[in-house]
């Protein structure tokens, strides 16, 4: 744990016990909090950080004006939340952002493109029947092959499937019939490549392309790369549309490309990384993380 010494302000840094990429992020924040007069101290999620006991939640936490939270474990975040801690993410939107069937169902009825979706039912059963797998047919149906079988929960392109007919369809099926799915149209004009727009207190700090020739998943694998990537009139007005409609403080919005190369969502990450836009774009943004931070637990406290 380290914490910076400050009179002005503290915060903590929750992350999960896989640090990864989030080495990163808490060399950056620190640093930027820092020359803000913000200290801030960094606990790893390892299941005792919070218990219910006695009908009450006991955080064994020190004082603090906030947390960044950059864990997905929803069930510590709402308990945070219940004891009356402000977090950055708030509670639903990771969750909401987590679940990417629950992205689309928000988006839903909004004017926001996507791809065409099912989501998959959920499976109880000891046994996995033929009369099961009949609704495949209409996945198949509906959406054409290829199609994209994904898990729900899953980042960095992990648990996303390419799937070009019915055989193939029905064995992953078997596979993973047990956790929550969805199946979606194949945007084949998208192929290994996307767009990730990064928000901060609602408003577009900039955005970057990802390229991949040997994946139809542009953040997947070794052979990915980006580039920096000037939005134009559309991007800009479909973020914006994503923006009002989930009053983000912090994320990363993927689009995939349409036919016209027109923007299609394909996912929001409230817990973007940040380490590739940095370098790519050259934009300070553990900077403006912690300037929101700082401007919105000042206003809240007044």
């Amino acid at each position: 744990m380290t914490i910076l010494n400050s009179n002005k302000m503290h915060g903590i840094i929750i992350t999960n016990q896989e640090l990864g990429h989030n080495v990163y992020k808490l060399k950056r924040l620190t640093e930027e909090g820092k020359k803000l007069g913000i200290s801030l101290s960094h606990y790893v999620n390892d299941g005792t950080l919070a218990i219910i006991e006695n009908g009450n939640t006991i955080i064994n936490l020190p004082k603090c004006d906030f947390i960044i939270y950059l864990d997905k474990d929803i069930y510590l975040a709402r308990i945070l939340e219940k004891a009356g801690h402000r977090l950055f993410n708030k509670a639903d939107f990771i969750k909401i952002c987590d679940d990417k069937m629950l992205t689309n169902i928000m988006c839903a009825n909004a004017n926001i493109r996507m791809p065409k979706t099912i989501a998959g039912p959920l499976f109880y059963s000891q046994e996995l029947k033929e009369e099961n797998m009949e609704f495949l047919k209409t996945v198949g149906t509906k959406l054409g092959f290829p199609l994209v079988f994904k898990k729900v929960y899953g980042s960095l392109g992990t648990g996303v499937f390419l799937v070009n007919n019915a055989k193939e369809l029905a064995s992953l099926y078997t596979k993973y019939c047990r956790e929550p799915l969805q199946f979606q149209e194949y945007i084949s004009s998208s192929y290994g490549r996307s767009i990730r727009v990064l928000v901060i207190d609602g408003k577009i700090v900039g955005a970057f392309q990802r390229f991949n020739e040997n994946d139809f998943r542009s953040n997947f694998g070794q052979t990915a790369s980006s580039k920096e990537f000037n939005l134009n009139a559309k991007f800009i007005k479909e973020t914006n549309n994503i923006i009002d409609l989930f009053n983000i403080e912090y994320a990363g919005i993927d689009f995939l490309f349409g036919e016209d190369d027109e923007p299609v969502l394909c996912e929001i990450n409230s817990n973007a990384f940040f380490e590739e836009f940095e370098k790519i774009t050259k934009i300070n943004v553990a900077k403006l993380f912690m300037e929101m931070v700082e401007r919105k637990i000042n206003n809240e406290q007044k």
